[in-house]
């Protein structure tokens, strides 16, 4: 995985530009433009899934393993590197379910432990040289083909685009949590978890 911006986190997801199914705005169905911003993003889900999961499948990574070496190397780029704790944090899951995922990668060579030197009881998460040659020859002409995209934006739309797609996964973040959320109280009730529309599965609301 390289620094592109046309692979969105491993697991997709709704987006809530398309408020059809939350009941309360029906605007991106009523605004041609609104309706086809929607279109465009769940193409562009379901054809960085398709990404994602051609990387993973030649890497013998799970689902949840491809998600955690994004977060490590998005950490690394910020010049941040995250703990096992945060990982875990990030991911949904326990601190041991974490370490779990955090073997499987470094026994693959993709990540690599260390200690903090400002902490030494921090571990943290680095992202390995090799797993960098491997993403970079995988997602080297992504990465190219992004550029030449962008190309065709000047400075000021680029980051109108980076603002609306920043916030939108702000959005989508809190969508997950809530609806992880009732899930949880449903299975914990015994009931069946709500399985509401999800705008951005193929061929929804297009």
């Amino acid at each position: 995985m390289t620094d592109t911006t046309t692979t969105p986190g491993p697991r997709g997801g709704g987006t809530a530009a398309d408020g059809e199914h939350g009941g309360a705005h029906t605007g991106a169905h009523d605004d041609p433009v609104r309706r086809d911003v929607v279109a465009s993003m769940q193409r562009l889900t379901t054809e960085s899934q398709r990404v994602a999961q051609a990387f993973a499948g030649q890497q013998g990574l799970g689902h949840i393993d491809l998600e955690a070496l994004l977060h490590v190397m998005q950490a690394e780029q910020r010049g941040d590197p995250v703990t096992s704790g945060r990982l875990g944090d990030l991911l949904g899951v326990t601190s041991g379910a974490a370490t779990g995922v955090i073997d499987r990668l470094e026994r693959a060579g993709h990540v690599h432990r260390s200690r903090d030197d400002a902490d030494r009881r921090r571990v943290l998460v680095h992202y390995s040289e090799a797993a960098r040659a491997v993403a970079g020859q995988f997602f080297g002409p992504l990465g190219r083909l992004s550029a030449t995209v962008m190309d065709q934006f000047d400075a000021a739309e680029l980051r109108t685009v980076q603002r609306f797609l920043a916030d939108m996964s702000v959005a989508m973040a809190e969508h997950a949590r809530s609806t992880g959320d009732r899930s949880a109280a449903a299975s914990a009730a015994g009931a069946p978890a709500p399985t509401p529309d999800s705008p951005t599965a193929p061929g929804a609301a297009r």
